[in-house]
Formats: C-alpha cells, sequence, structure tokens
C-alpha cells in the first residue's frame, strides 16, 4: 500500500493542504472531498489507484488549510478559484478531476469555466451544485442573515478523537473506519480537549444558490469526458427529476448506479477503483482549447 505525502500548497488563495501519492509522468489527478470532509476521504480509492499521480487537497476551512478571513463566507462559487490556484501551485497546467459530493459539484462547474485545464471528470454520488427554485431566493437570503446575526455556534469540546468519530456517525452513514480517517485528520487538540479543526462559519446558510436554470446551463458548458457514479437516490440536495435532467444536460458522459450510501468511495473504494482508474486512462489528452 503506497503512503501519503502531507501536502503544502502556497496558492494566490492561501495556503492549502493536502495529500499526495505521486508518480512521475503519469495522470494527473485532483481529488476534492465532500463537505466538512477532507482530503483523508480519499486515502481508500487512492491507494487503489497508482497508475496515476494522485493529491487530494484539504478544502478551505477544512483539514489543514487556511480559513477564509472573519468577514469571508464560504460560498460554493468561490471554491472554482482554489481550484484554480492549486493547479497553479501545483505547476498542473490541466489535470483530471475526481470529486466527491461537494467536491463533485465543485468539479463539474469547474469544468465549465475552465474547459482547458480539465482532461476529464469522476463525479462521486454527485451531478453538479446544490440549486433551487429562484422562488425561495429571498426567504433564503431572509434566512441567512438572520442566522448571521445569532452569531456563531459554541466550539464544541471532546475528550477524544473516539467521541468525535462517534458523534460524526450519528449524523452520517459513516462506516468506523471511514469516520476514523476523516476525524482524526479533521480534528486538534487544545489543551486538555479536542475540537473540529474546520472553519464554524462552514456551518453558515448560504445566502444565495443558483437556480435550477443556472446549475443545468452550466452542465451543458461542460466538455470533458464524464464518469458519474450514484448511489445516494433520494437526498435533501436532489430528486430523481433533477438528477435525469442533468444527465440530459452533461454530453460525453457515462452513468453508473450503485448501491451503497454516501460515501461509498470509502467503503467499498474496491468497487469502483479499477473502473475511475480505466476512465482516467483512456482519457488521459490535452483538453480542447478554451472557445472563443
Amino acid at each position: 500500500m503506497s503512503q501519503a505525502d502531507e501536502i503544502r500548497l502556497e496558492t494566490s488563495q492561501g495556503q492549502l493542504a493536502g495529500l499526495g501519492w505521486r508518480r512521475d509522468r503519469a495522470p494527473r489527478v485532483l481529488c476534492l472531498h465532500g463537505w466538512l470532509d477532507n482530503a483523508a476521504s480519499f486515502v481508500p480509492l487512492a491507494h487503489l489507484m497508482d497508475r496515476l499521480d494522485r493529491v487530494a487537497i484539504d478544502l478551505p476551512g477544512h483539514g489543514f488549510s487556511e480559513h477564509r478571513h472573519s468577514t469571508a463566507r464560504y460560498h460554493f462559487i468561490d471554491y472554482l478559484f482554489n481550484v484554480d490556484a492549486a493547479l497553479d501551485a501545483l505547476g498542473w497546467k490541466d489535470c483530471h478531476l475526481l470529486g466527491h459530493s461537494l467536491g463533485a459539484a465543485i468539479s463539474a462547474i469547474y469544468s465549465a469555466g475552465a474547459p482547458e485545464r480539465v482532461r476529464s471528470i469522476t463525479l462521486l454520488d454527485s451531478l453538479g451544485p446544490i440549486s433551487v427554485a429562484a422562488e425561495g431566493t429571498a426567504r433564503r437570503l431572509q434566512r441567512s442573515l438572520f442566522k448571521n446575526r445569532l452569531g456563531g455556534s459554541t466550539i464544541r469540546h471532546f475528550d477524544s478523537i473516539e467521541d468525535m468519530v462517534n458523534a460524526r456517525r450519528r449524523v452520517s452513514g459513516l462506516s468506523q473506519s471511514a469516520a476514523n480517517l476523516i476525524c482524526r485528520r479533521g480534528a486538534r487538540q487544545v489543551d486538555d480537549h479536542f475540537e473540529w479543526r474546520s472553519d464554524p462559519a462552514l456551518n453558515w446558510i448560504s445566502s444565495l444558490i443558483m437556480t435550477d436554470e443556472q446549475a443545468l446551463d452550466l452542465i451543458r458548458h461542460i466538455t470533458a469526458p464524464a464518469l458519474t457514479i450514484t448511489v445516494t437516490h433520494d437526498a435533501p440536495w436532489s430528486s430523481s427529476e433533477k438528477r435525469e435532467a442533468r444527465k440530459q444536460a452533461l454530453a460525453h458522459a457515462q452513468h453508473i448506479t450503485l448501491e451503497g450510501h454516501h460515501h461509498f468511495h470509502m467503503d467499498a473504494p474496491e468497487q469502483i477503483a479499477e473502473t475511475v482508474q480505466d476512465f482516467i486512462l483512456e482519457n488521459d489528452h490535452p483538453p480542447a482549447k478554451r472557445p472563443a
């Protein structure tokens, strides 16, 4: 089993941390994790794809990466600029994107915005960003401003990392081993207790989310070959109708549906590792130039 190296990237958007399973002259893959996860969520899968040059970053506010300024928010669209900066810091002109959940949404929309930097995208349990009907815009903004006036939540203290693992498992479908990986990277010791390393601001209510129409327009502009693997059939962030509309909008795509739970890439990585690696190897061609 290949050992991951700790990575620190000084970027124009702040310092990003991550894990690397580097291999010279191999297809370059940037792995993007889900909300409140971190780079460790790709440890099980990355070990099984040793024909690739793999880098998994901690998104801002997660893992060991810097938090945004206290006056800033974690708007979805801002993550695209972090991906752009990460590629520059790695010295990668382009790469393949492998994302899970939030990371898959970022991968999809980044490939629409910067097609010249993306060779392929693999989307695990997400076919793009969370989107809503336009009619809910005002209500969401009201909720966001109200929550902001109430201030941040109290930082929770834990006696041990095991307590953090149990807490995370109570609100997710994570297995013991998956939660242990994520929590050990996501925890920090402060005096005689442990706290989450992630930025509490990640829990703020987003003030503005793109509409369903905007999301579909962006997905239609993805030109990179795409592989989607879906296990969560009904979720608060999706629906069967929305998922089918996005599949229709996503050209050059292969779609796979499996049984499992949201973190299937951690608990059953052998189920998809060969498929994902073969897809990336088959599509390791320079991307098309940016359209005029």
